[in-house]
């Protein structure tokens, strides 16, 4: 794999292992309907199970730029919740 296609991938596989919690904050965050516990615990295992296995694979098909591929991943994957979470905070301190 080699060092371009390692990043784009790498961020690439980061924001789909976080689309199933964004997806449920963002109902949250909209208020329109109700979010269970329980199915924040499943989204939360869901993208900590895709994300293992993609670096899983990962690792098993090529062991080249790697480390460039999972910090990739990771960047992403903080950078969304990032964002997220400066949403939630505005949301939360807007004047009603």
């Amino acid at each position: 794999m080699d060092l371009p296609i390692a990043i784009a991938s790498g961020a690439l596989f980061g924001l789909l292992g976080c689309v199933a919690p964004a997806v449920l904050f963002e109902r949250a965050l909209r208020g329109d309907a109700t979010v269970s516990l329980a199915a924040g615990i499943a989204t939360v295992f869901v993208s900590f199970l895709s994300l293992t296995v993609v670096l899983l694979v990962v690792h098993l098909v090529t062991s080249r730029h790697f480390l460039e591929f999972g910090i990739s991943m990771v960047v992403s994957f903080l950078l969304l919740w990032g964002i997220e979470a400066t949403r939630a905070w505005r949301a939360a301190n807007a004047r009603p």
